[in-house]
């Protein structure tokens, strides 16, 4: 009996194994473009969730062998996420370092409630906040944080999905609000004064990808189609727009895509992720309570992001204990 359960152990450890490594190395051909694989690479964490019954299984058994194949997907994500687990050198400022608190927070129209959205802004106390979904009720309240926030650039639209935000300790110049592709969510651009020193400041929402379904029976719902093609143009014209740009520069806001997508790829090339550089865990914002009306006790996917040049140092990032119902907010604390 004993046998017969170390060869299943070891059947399984070579079979999650082997189709693991074969997803990361398809990922890596042509057919990573495919939607399926695009679409699954989403949840990239979630397909090591096998190795927290597996490893435990396999060091039981007697078989050397299936150790070794095991130790494979441990390396691989240590290799993928080690470092979001790990003490980070920046977390601390250098003495005599200007520092700048920036918060991204998609407020989903106001759902959190008025009262909520405000206090969550208050306790964090960032320098600048920037925010998305930005109803004309949450765009009015806001103005009673104008003591806190002297510079204000409030832009609500009527349904408040494509809506936005910047709230600032300091002086704001250039306050522009445009969408990166025709028809699509509202961007926002201004110049943060920092005591003479000019920043550029981006508020982004891209749009989402638009995920096809169909019925695979009375109730189950297959994937048919995942198609990101209008993301992709606001990312393109995201990034001209970088490269028309001189001095620092802060990118941030509700991207609706993770780190494993092409778009993430190509921004990071530009510019740095706050939270891979001085955050802790995976950094899960979305989403905060509840997914297609099914609840979740914890959000599940990394979407909202604070982006910086390679003249600024992120010294602090973290994810808020609270939000929802959509977004939890992040803060990241930089340094130049």
């Amino acid at each position: 009996m004993k046998q017969r359960l170390g060869g299943l152990i070891t059947a399984a450890g070579n079979v999650y194994t082997a189709a693991l490594l074969g997803f990361l190395l398809l990922q890596r051909t042509p057919l990573g473009g495919a939607w399926p694989v695009r679409l699954v690479a989403n949840f990239l964490p979630y397909l090591f969730l096998p190795l927290l019954l597996l490893v435990p299984l396999t060091m039981i058994s007697k078989s050397r062998r299936s150790k070794i194949v095991i130790s494979l997907p441990c390396v691989i994500f240590f290799l993928l996420y080690g470092d979001l687990f790990l003490p980070h050198a920046t977390n601390v400022s250098g003495v005599g370092e200007d520092t700048l608190t920036v918060m991204t927070y998609n407020v989903t129209r106001g759902d959190p409630g008025v009262e909520e959205i405000l206090s969550i802004i208050e306790t964090e106390d960032a320098d600048v906040v920037a925010l998305q979904e930005v109803s004309p009720k949450v765009g009015e309240a806001l103005y009673s944080l104008a003591d806190r926030y002297p510079y204000m650039a409030v832009h609500p639209t009527p349904d408040g999905y494509a809506g936005c935000a910047v709230l600032s300790r300091f002086p704001l110049a250039n306050d522009e609000v445009y969408p990166l592709v025709e028809g699509t969510l509202l961007s926002q651009r201004v110049v943060l004064d920092l005591g003479g020193e000019s920043i550029h400041l981006f508020n982004v929402h891209l749009q989402p990808p638009q995920l096809a379904v169909r019925r695979g029976g009375s109730r189950l719902l297959v994937p048919a189609g995942y198609d990101t093609t209008t993301q992709d143009q606001e990312l393109a014209r995201l990034l001209e727009e970088l490269d028309a740009l001189e001095g620092k520069v802060v990118v941030v806001g509700d991207f609706n895509m993770t780190d494993q997508a092409t778009s993430y790829l190509e921004l990071t090339r530009v510019l740095r992720d706050t939270h891979r550089e001085a955050g802790w865990g995976f950094g899960h914002t979305f989403p905060d309570g509840e997914a297609l009306f099914v609840a979740t006790p914890f959000p599940l996917m990394r979407i909202d992001y604070v982006f910086h040049s390679p003249d600024l140092t992120a010294r602090r990032s973290y994810v808020g204990e609270r939000g929802g119902p959509n977004h939890r907010f992040l803060v990241a604390e930089l340094s130049s």
